[in-house]
């Protein structure tokens, strides 16, 4: 037989070909600065992974996805992750809406106290005997968000959006609210929009060349929606009663280093629970979000340095109350559990936007929690939200599940098969557009019992690897 069909031929690759045959050596690591998730396992090495620490060196942003079926350390993962990440200095707020039955609380409740000290922020429909309420006519929101919350609010309850006509009685309703309880020296809410709705001013009228009694048609089915939603003096059974529908609590710290929302007692899926998120979002963005440095003194403390006299251009420096040298945006984390109620909602996707969009200019990380993708609607405002992901986590799936996910994220074809094959407490990671096929999350010890969220499934005798 001829030697040239019989030799061996040369084997021609292009670098990501090899990388694939190589994988030891393939990913990157992320750097040494960060919070330590476990090892890589094809690598040997340990993970660690930071979102503020390796921004911009291959990752564009800090937002982060996990997923996965139940069960396989989705929530342990962001546990660990979270309480490592506050050692750093970082700040995290929380919404909770998974419940452990065996607790009578949601699972995040034992990890915020043993890190605060103090009980989660706890919603519950009707107030209960010492309610928690947030307003969305709070004076700290201001004007324009305020107009457009309390907007989303009406157009959530109301399941659909509202007219011009509408939309209009409804900004002159708010401001008269606003102008109303600031002569009565308290605080504006929403029943007092529902009160100006049904009595709109003559000038208002005039002003938008209306009658009086147009301008009542234009906003009277509004303020049946807040009726409905926040109740009234004979009617005490609106969906919002005892959470939305009075002055916001002052048991609320925000600026302790964690803060828990336990959302588990309110419905999930219903208007209460979308309407509720989406006031919490805005309450974040406009009190919780506000420039601070990682020394605690706002920008003001610190002096500033021009840098550049032609342009005027100028940066902050030091602070001499603080003793801080330089300032640095503290940084923050959002963390959503179950959170297909709010990426799979198109109006709460939109509505976060402008924290997914503009997280960098925050300091903000959000990290959002689903089983899979299939839980959500393939609307734009869906897709615009998934693609800000920076950071996926993918946990074991099924076939089809991981097939699909693979599909509608862009993954490697191979992704799919070998999602389907993990062992549990062990993902597939995309950091920017690198994927490490195989990290295996490591909890400590002390760590196990403040993040177990399987309890009434798992036998007494049963552990999760330790580092």
């Amino acid at each position: 037989m001829p030697t040239h069909q019989t030799a061996r031929r040369p084997l021609y690759t292009e670098t990501t070909t090899s990388q694939a045959l190589y994988l030891p050596i393939a990913p990157p690591t992320l750097g040494t600065a960060g919070a330590i998730i476990g090892r890589e396992l094809y690598s040997g090495k340990a993970f660690i992974y930071c979102p503020f620490s390796a921004f911009g060196d291959g990752l564009p942003g800090g937002n982060m996805l996990i997923m996965g079926d139940t069960g396989r350390g989705k929530s342990a993962l962001t546990k660990t992750y979270v309480g490592r990440q506050i050692r750093l200095g970082r700040q995290v707020v929380v919404l909770d809406t998974k419940e452990q039955t065996e607790r009578e609380e949601g699972e995040w409740a034992a990890l915020g106290r043993a890190i605060t000290g103090k009980a989660p922020v706890r919603f519950i429909p009707g107030g209960g005997q010492t309610p928690t309420r947030i307003n969305p006519m709070d004076p700290a929101i201001s004007g324009k968000r305020q107009i457009e919350l309390v907007r989303t609010v009406v157009e959530l309850g109301l399941g659909k959006q509202l007219d011009e006509f509408a939309g209009s009685a409804l900004r002159l309703a708010i401001r008269q609210a606003n102008r109303r309880a600031a002569d009565a020296d308290r605080v504006p809410v929403l029943t007092d929009v529902a009160t100006a709705l049904r009595s709109p001013q003559e000038t208002d009228a005039a002003a938008k060349k209306r009658s009086r009694e147009e301008l009542l048609n234009d906003g009277l089915e509004a303020s049946y929606v807040l009726d409905r939603l926040c109740g009234t003096d004979a009617d005490a059974s609106g969906d919002l009663v005892g959470m939305l529908d009075g002055p916001t609590s002052l048991g609320i710290d925000l600026d302790a280093d964690m803060v828990v929302f336990d959302l588990t007692r309110v419905p999930s899926g219903g208007v209460a629970m979308t309407i509720l998120v989406a006031v919490i979002a805005v309450f974040l963005e406009e009190v919780w979000l506000r420039p601070v440095c990682e020394c605690g003194a706002p920008p003001a403390k610190h002096e500033r340095l021009t840098v550049d006299t032609r342009s005027g251009a100028w940066q902050l420096g030091a602070s001499e109350e603080s003793g801080c040298p330089r300032y640095a945006q503290r940084k923050r984390i959002m963390v959503c559990e179950e959170a297909w109620h709010i990426l799979g909602t198109p109006q709460l996707a939109a509505l976060l936007e402008k924290f997914l969009k503009f997280a960098r200019g925050y300091g903000l990380s959000c990290v959002f929690i689903v089983h899979h993708l299939s839980d959500l609607d393939d609307s734009a405002e869906t897709a615009a939200a998934l693609k800000m992901a920076d950071t996926i986590v993918i946990y074991s799936m099924k076939v089809a599940e991981a097939a699909a996910t693979v599909k509608r994220l862009g993954l490697p074809a191979w992704t799919a098969e070998h999602i389907s094959r993990l062992r549990r407490g062990i993902a597939l990671w995309k950091v920017g557009d690198i994927i490490y096929p195989g990290v295996q999350h490591l909890l400590t010890e002390a760590e196990q019992h403040l993040c177990f969220s399987s309890g009434s499934m798992t036998d007494s005798t049963a552990s999760a690897p330790s580092l």
